[in-house]
C-alpha cells in the first residue's frame, strides 16, 4: 500500500462500500427486477447484481493500473466505480 498516495486509496476505497449493501441487492426485492418474461427478469437481475460486483472489480483494476504507471486510467476506473456505486446505492436505498 506504500505504492499509492492516500487520496488514491480513498478514491478507490469508495468502491468497496457496495459490498456492505450486497445483501440488499441479493434479497431486497428491488423494484427494478420486475420483468414480464423470464428472460427479461433474468436480464434485470444480472444487471442489478453488476451494480455491486462491478465496483469491486474496478477497485482492484484501478489500483493495478495505477501501480503499473497508467495513473490516468487508474483514476478514471476509480471514478467510474464511484459512479456505479452511487447509482447502485440510490437504486437500493431509494
Amino acid at each position: 500500500m506504500k505504492d499509492f498516495p492516500k487520496w488514491m486509496l480513498a478514491l478507490a476505497g469508495i468502491n468497496l462500500l457496495p459490498v456492505l449493501l450486497s445483501p440488499l441487492y441479493l434479497f431486497g426485492g428491488l423494484p427494478l427486477c420486475q420483468g414480464t418474461s423470464g428472460l427479461s427478469y433474468l436480464l434485470f437481475y444480472v444487471l442489478t447484481q453488476l451494480a455491486w460486483v462491478a465496483p469491486l472489480a474496478l477497485f482492484f483494476a484501478s489500483l493495478d493500473f495505477y501501480r503499473r504507471g497508467f495513473e490516468a486510467v487508474g483514476i478514471a476506473l476509480a471514478l467510474a466505480g464511484c459512479l456505479i456505486s452511487a447509482g447502485g446505492a440510490w437504486m437500493v436505498l431509494a
